[in-house]
């Protein structure tokens, strides 16, 4: 589609530009299909001319002479920081556009207000981008924009949706923002992409004021957390399967698996296909329509673990290379060895994995359990009362935000420590022992509170402690990421497996490797190389906080330049130590090219 636009107010020519897919059907949709032009804004005419040319962008440059023309151009870019690698493709992933005069007129009347007095946008991320809409009689609502890297269009906003009204009307959850309008399908609204507006999450963000509490006031809170989070595991009865959940109507018939809730089967709720992002529908597995994958719903466990690993074999097979050395021998210490990144070798250990698979799934049904987590319980997502806080000290949550991915899994995989636990960091000046002995605390708190109390014990018993994971909860996260980092984790565990076969499925039941599938050389160069995948890491980690980004390469606009003068200093020195051998190793290459964070990017 080539599409011409034509400022009114300044009397343009027409400029033709070649928009991203997203952006052409989000236009196509407000403009529909038997219209020749639209008003956007009341500030630009869009005239639409349908051309049999397929044309796609290949770079940032061009969507900016479409996005200059938009009043609205902050709102549809990312905006929130800068990549110091690859940064105009990470820009246009999160580029989403749409009728931003549209989705005011949806947040004025799904809230039954009389106007709007101002939009802002609140925050982004690598999904989302969150609108605050100030309305008139002093009144205000969320609205959620999801980016193309959210996942599937209709699925993830159609389950989110559903999630979100399952458990606060169906169970009573009034933490769960109330969802006013949506609408998961670009192309039947005005708006032109997919929305949500909800409710503002009432209170003050966890993350905000978490070392002001005391200890007793976080105990409190690991206590009122359990109490809301086992209402939502203990959700659904056994054989429903496994899937994330829709509402009947949204998804087709042969899609869908019955949903038992209380031994009944659900008429309104239905299970479908998985939109939880790991290792199923992140954007390194390229399109749907690229690779056929099983996204569920599953029937039974084995059809889950298997998921996985025909998702992993599925990428491999048309994604993955051997990385390119361009005649070099030598490898910059952060990146992978050639030997740990060769196909064949990551399908024959899927191969072995599957073999073993089901008898690491547990016997007691109580386990597999279908259960729904909200799996990102970070900080940020957790609201307390602000009234109560500051009445008496009293801790109360008043919002849990993010259902966004969720899925119904079996129990034994899903049982996690709470985020806002794991991922809690130390007050400024605490020494580490005295933090770490804190952690622990409120770990064993939570354990005891559902073990002890008898609140459910099955939870309980499989929940991990200092990162000590069960075998059968991490070889499936192994396989899961075989290729991008599980491989060599995954070895270990298979050798494992068939050192210890009679220890873990008892006497009898002869091993799927085989009497001795792993030689003491293989056993060696196994050690060996997780010695180095770790070391790789760890001198990534290392540039990563020399230079002061967080993994990818993203900065906040604020330390943007700081940390291009500090990734070109580091690179710079790094280059002037290079010895002879090692540069006759880079065959010609220059060695600044395979530096992990090329800098600065230009975007016009």
């Amino acid at each position: 589609m080539e599409l011409k636009f034509i400022q009114r107010m300044k009397g343009l020519a027409s400029l033709p530009v070649k928009l991203p897919d997203n952006v052409g059907a989000s236009l196509r949709a407000a403009c529909r299909s038997n219209l020749t032009s639209a008003n956007f804004d009341n500030q630009y005419k869009c005239y639409i001319i349908l051309s049999p040319r397929t044309v796609s962008l290949s770079n940032l440059q061009r969507l900016r002479l479409f996005s200059t023309l938009a009043p609205y151009e902050d709102f549809f870019r990312y905006t929130s920081g800068r990549w110091l690698h690859d940064e105009q493709r990470q820009q246009a992933l999160r580029y989403q556009w749409f009728n931003v005069d549209a989705l005011k007129n949806v947040a004025v009347s799904s809230a039954r207000a009389g106007g709007i007095t101002g939009i802002r946008k609140l925050a982004e991320g690598r999904c989302n981008k969150v609108f605050h809409v100030q309305l008139t009689e002093g009144r205000q609502v969320i609205a959620r924009i999801p980016t193309p890297l959210s996942g599937p269009p209709h699925l993830v906003t159609a389950s989110e949706v559903a999630t979100m009204k399952f458990l606060r009307n169906r169970l009573g959850l009034t933490q769960v923002p109330r969802v006013l309008s949506w609408s998961s399908r670009s192309e039947d609204t005005p708006v032109g992409a997919e929305y949500i507006i909800m409710d503002v999450a009432d209170g003050v963000e966890l993350h905000s004021v978490w070392h002001q509490l005391t200890m007793k006031q976080r105990l409190r809170l690991v206590h009122k957390w359990t109490i809301f989070e086992s209402k939502v595991i203990k959700a659904f009865s056994g054989g429903s399967g496994y899937g994330s959940l829709y509402y009947r109507k949204d998804i087709p018939a042969e899609d869908a698996r019955d949903l038992c809730v209380d031994g009944q089967i659900d008429e309104e709720f239905v299970l479908g296909p998985s939109t939880l992002q790991t290792g199923f529908w992140e954007d390194r597995y390229g399109s749907s329509k690229d690779i056929e994958l099983d996204h569920g719903p599953w029937p039974d466990v084995p059809s889950y673990l298997q998921s996985i690993t025909h998702s992993e074999r599925a990428w491999i097979r048309q994604f993955a290379n051997p990385p390119a050395t361009d005649g070099r021998t030598f490898i910059g210490p952060w990146e992978p060895p050639s030997r740990l990144q060769l196909p064949q070798n990551h399908l024959r250990l899927l191969d072995q994995y599957d073999s073993v698979a089901k008898y690491f799934i547990p016997s007691d049904e109580r386990l597999v359990r279908p259960t729904l987590t909200l799996r990102d319980s970070n900080q940020g997502n957790i609201f307390l009362s602000r009234e109560a806080l500051e009445r008496d000290g009293t801790i109360e949550i008043s919002a849990v935000i993010d259902w966004q991915h969720t899925a119904v899994l079996p129990l034994y995989l899903t049982a996690l420590i709470p985020r806002f636990i794991e991922q809690a960091e130390p007050a400024p000046e605490q020494a580490e022992e005295e933090f770490l002995k804190e952690k622990a605390y409120l770990r064993k708190a939570y354990h005891a509170l559902y073990q002890e109390t008898e609140l459910d014990v099955v939870w309980a018993s499989s929940l991990s402690f200092g990162g000590k994971f069960s075998m059968s909860q991490q070889l499936p996260s192994a396989a899961q990421f075989c290729w991008h980092g599980g491989y060599v984790k995954l070895r270990r565990l298979l050798i494992r497996t068939a050192t210890e076969w009679e220890n873990i499925v008892g006497p009898g039941i002869p091993c799927p490797l085989g009497p001795e599938p792993f030689s003491r050389e293989v056993v060696a160069q196994a050690e060996e190389d997780e010695r180095t995948w770790m070391e790789m890491e760890d001198v990534m980690e290392g540039i990563e906080g020399a230079v002061g980004v967080e993994s990818g390469g993203w900065v906040c606009n604020e330390d943007y330049e700081r940390a291009v003068r500090a990734n070109e200093a580091l690179r710079r020195d790094w280059v002037e130590d290079l010895g002879e051998e090692e540069r006759q190793g880079l065959g010609g290459v220059d060695p600044a090219e395979i530096w992990p964070f090329q800098g600065q990017a230009e975007l016009h």
